[in-house]
Formats: structure tokens, sequence, C-alpha cells
């Protein structure tokens, strides 16, 4: 079979997988994070209205997520509100960085079985793990995060854009003339549509120069020219995250509203980095979670935080090890580090453990996973039992892709709507108070007002306990909205008040209020804590215009003049 309908069988293939594998999760809600930046986001609402959107980047996110950002845009343009739209888009996206995957690692699988030289991907070999390493890239559970879960098209997109680079740089170090030019010209563009995706994109010019000085580089001089000709452009990347992009990295170590340092930051990660590895080998339905609860380390002697800096250290001896003997492997061990850097090093962020974060290292694991099934297969071929070491391996191969097909085809099932997904978070995680805030709104969006009262006070204990004020406001307000439907409006007015003395700039909390004035027909009260809610967020001001709760302002003279 000669080498391009082959490409094609491969292409069809992944993309038949990749389709059976979310073909459940087309119709699945949306939800968390896909409330403020899609359903209730007014920015994305008119493709027309240019300074509107521009307005949303500054105001939601930021420029460097502003193409998935006008990727909702247009999906709203189509859809509306109908998943299905946007299900297929990340879908989609997914397809296209599998089929990347394979395509780069035809040429790393040649690279790395050459002494030296440009690739040679024309070996069947090399086919077969390629197919293999992309297999495992679609099919893995982990990836259920980035491809169902709305949002997080960001990772999706900046992956895609990401791998695009990398192929491009990859063909365009070994070619010349014209084609080098173009090939350069490409990844510089897909850098850039990189960093407007996901501040990921900005690792990737490390991921370049380690793939350059492994892969192209021919001797020590060769080197040195080339770390010399990477200096000045490292640098001022450096000074620029170091001091500008979104205030920069210093303002971030130092601000006050994380409870660790970026030292405690560094220990904690390192024992998330060896849980990631405990997912990525074998990721069993109950270690997989929508939202872990991690705790910090706050010492290095603590159990297993020595552990766990150990086997990261040996593993970054290992690489620079392997990088004559072994480059592939060296090169993939120092790729899942980098990529995954901005996440999980000094930085500290709330969100300590969270898998959508393993979306594009997954590449690389996969990658170091074929390569070890590869070796496997050598074994047996050196002990003279090549027929039983291809079966072996390639059964093994059949179990691992199916574990992770069943496991996705589960997940996906996991996050049909917010009751099931919160409620899966909740068993593994019960003493996290933002599973048990979510899982109290999926019962309240069910009509189910008991449980989520129930849910809320739950939070609210776990919020309290934690004293962290951000979260008991909004559990509050939560808890202050229930029980006004359930029609204990006095209950609810002292909840929502607990929380505007909590963060008297909560605009939130104040239209709530407002609304139950407004049922309540005490209108120059809802009317005043309208007016706080809108000075404090304009949204509410085109909110209030449909909300049937103040149908007993509708005509009246204030409330108009309020919404003009």
């Amino acid at each position: 079979m000669d080498d391009k309908k082959f490409n094609y069988i491969v292409i069809t293939l992944l993309t038949l997988l990749a389709i059976a594998l979310y073909l459940n999760s087309l119709r699945n809600s949306f939800h968390f994070d896909d409330v403020p930046s899609i359903v209730d986001n007014p920015y994305i609402r008119d493709l027309r209205n240019l300074p509107l959107f521009l307005n949303g980047l500054e105001v939601r996110t930021n420029w460097f997520r502003a193409l998935p950002t006008f990727s909702f845009a247009i999906n709203y343009h189509f859809h509306g509100l109908n998943v299905f739209g946007y299900h297929w888009v990340n879908l989609i996206l997914h397809i296209f960085s599998g089929i990347l995957v394979y395509f780069i690692s035809r040429n790393l699988f040649a690279l790395g079985l050459r002494k030296s030289g440009p690739p040679d991907p024309s070996n069947k070999r090399i086919d077969l793990l390629s197919l293999l390493t992309a297999a495992i890239f679609i099919s893995h559970p982990l990836q259920v995060n980035t491809v169902t879960y709305i949002v997080e098209r960001n990772e999706g997109m900046a992956s895609l854009f990401y791998l695009l680079s990398l192929f491009l740089f990859i063909n365009g170090s070994f070619s010349k003339g014209l084609s080098k030019a173009f090939y350069f010209l490409g990844v510089f563009i897909t850098f850039l549509l990189a960093i407007l995706s996901k501040e990921i994109g900005f690792t990737l010019p490390i991921v370049l120069i380690a793939f350059d000085l492994l892969f192209v580089c021919k001797n020590r001089q060769m080197i040195k020219k080339r770390l010399l000709l990477y200096l000045g452009g490292s640098v001022l990347l450096v000074l620029y995250l170091l001091f500008f992009m979104r205030g920069g990295i210093f303002t971030l170590l130092f601000r006050t509203v994380h409870r660790w340092t970026p030292w405690e930051n560094l220990l904690t990660q390192s024992n998330v980095i060896i849980q990631y590895f405990k997912l990525l080998l074998l990721p069993l339905p109950r270690w997989l979670s929508v939202d872990h609860d991690f705790q910090v380390s706050r010492s290095l002697l603590e159990y297993p935080t020595a552990i766990s800096v150990s086997i990261i250290l040996l593993l970054f001896i290992l690489a620079a090890i392997l990088a004559k003997k072994n480059r592939l492997i060296s090169f993939s061990i120092f790729s899942f580090f980098i990529v995954l850097s901005p996440t999980s090093s000094i930085i500290p962020i709330w969100d300590i453990m969270v898998e959508y974060r393993l979306y594009l290292p997954l590449f690389f694991y996969a990658v170091i996973l074929a390569s070890g099934l590869d070796y496997l297969n050598h074994l047996f071929v050196r002990h003279g039992s090549k027929r039983s070491g291809q079966v072996i391996v390639l059964g093994v191969s059949i179990l691992i892709l199916a574990l992770y097909s069943i496991t996705t085809i589960e997940r996906n099932r996991i996050f049909k709507d917010d009751l099931t997904l919160w409620t899966d978070a909740a068993n593994k995680s019960p003493n996290k108070m933002r599973v048990h805030h979510n899982l109290a709104k999926a019962y309240l969006a069910k009509g189910r007002i008991d449980e989520g009262i129930r849910e809320g006070e739950v939070a609210l204990r776990l919020s309290t306990d934690l004293h962290v004020k951000e979260n008991v406001k909004y559990v509050l307000n939560l808890l202050g909205g229930a029980y006004f439907l359930k029609g204990e409006s006095d209950k609810a007015l002292r909840i929502l008040q607990r929380a505007i003395e909590i963060d008297p700039n909560y605009a939130t909390s104040y239209y709530n209020v407002s609304c139950i004035y407004s049922k309540k027909e005490e209108k120059e009260r809802a009317l005043e804590y309208l007016k706080k809610a809108i000075a404090l967020d304009q949204k509410y001001k085109e909110k209030a215009r449909t909300d049937k709760d103040f149908d007993s302002l509708r005509h009246d003279q204030k409330f108009e003049e309020l919404l003009k």
C-alpha cells in the first residue's frame, strides 16, 4: 500500500474513532464556566457589533483567549444556545489535533530511529507507532475535559495551533530555500494564533528550541551558535512574561489572594504531577473528576512531597542522560514539563489540579507509551520470539485503547448535565465547597429546592470553615435565591443581606433582593436595589428587561428610565 493511501485510511480511522467516542456527548448541557463565558455573556451576542466584542475581551476574558471567544460568538450567531453546534466545533478541533499528532509522530519516530539527517517516515513500523500515538491521544478519557466541556475550547484551540506550529517547524528545519522561509512564516503565524487562544502558547518557543537542539543540531559547535541565536529572543520573551503579560508573573507571585506561597505551590504541584501520571497511566473512572480536592503542601518533608519531588528530579536527570542515546524520549519528557510549567510550577492558582491541563501534554505521554510498546516488541524480537511478541504487543495496545475508549464514553455520560456531573464530583470530593455549591445549583435548576438547600448548607459550612469571604457570599446568594423559590421571601432577604454585608459591591445579591421586593410589590425598595445592581454591573440592565420577577414594575416610569 502506498504512503498516501495509508495516510488517508489513518485520517478516516482517527475521525471515525473520535466521532464514535464523543457521539454521546453532543447533546450534553453547558457546565460551570460555560455560563459566564457563553450563556450569560452579552458580548458575543452580535457579530456585527465589533466594539461590543472587544469590550467583552477587556471585561470578561483577555486577548490571550480572543480566538475561542470569537468562535463562541460565531456559534451563538448560528446556533444560539443550542449546545449541539458548540460540541461539534470542539470535536472537530480534537479530530484535527489527533491527525496532526499522527503526522508529527511520524516525523518524531523517524528522527528517533535514525542516527542523523532529515526524517524518513516511509516505514511500516513508524506508521503503526504514529497511528497508536494518535489513537491514544484521541481516546484517552482525560481529553473529555477539553472536548466535552465547551468553554475549554480555549485549551483545544491553543493545542491545535501549537501542534500545527510544531509540525511546520519540524518540516521547515529540514527544508531549504523558499520552502524553509514559508514554513517558518507559518510557524510564526500559528504561534501567534496559539497565544491568542490560551497562554500555554508562550511555552511553544521553548519546545521548538528543545527540538532544534536535540534533533537538528549535529555537534556542540552548532548547539553553541544556536544558543547565541536564541538568547536575544528568549530574553525579550522572559522580560515580557515577567513584567508585562497580565501585569507580569512577579505580580502574580506576590498578590495576596492566595493562601499559599510560590514555594508551597511548587511543592504542591510536584504531588499534582504524580497524580497526573497516575491518571495518564490508569484513568479509572473512580479517579477522574471535574473538580479535584487537593491539599496544599507546606513543607518538603511532608509525605508524599519528598517522594514526588525526587521522582520528578529523576525524570529530569533521565531526560538529560537520554539526550544523546534516545532523543525522542528526552524531548518528550522535557516537552511534557514545559507545556505544564505555566500552571504546575511556582505561580499560585486557585484550581490546584484540573484534568484539562493535560490535553496537550498527553501527546508527549502517548509518544512515550508507544515507544515503550515498541521497545517491548524489540525485546521479543531479540530473544527470537518475533511472532509472539507482535501478538502480545498488539493485544496490550488493543487493551489500552479499549480501556481508554470505554472510560471516555462513560465520562461523557457523566457530563450529560450539571446534576450528573456534580453528583459524581461530590462523591469524589465531598469536602470541597465549590462542588456542593454547584450541585446545589443543579438541584435548583431541576426544581428540587429542598435538595438544593441541603447542598447549599453543606457548601456554606465548608466555606465558613475556610474563612474565605468570596466563597461565603456566593453560597449565601445561592441560598437566598433558593428560599425565594421556596416561597420564604423574608428568610431569603435576610440571607441576601448577609451576602451584601460581606461584600457591599456584590451586584448579584442586590439584583436578587430587588427581584424579591418586586414580587412583594414593594416598588421603591425594588428600584433602589436594582439601581445599585446596575451601577455595579451593567448586564443587569439587560437582564431586568426580560425578567418575569419585574412584571409588577413593567409599566412604572422610574423602572423604564432606569433601563434606558
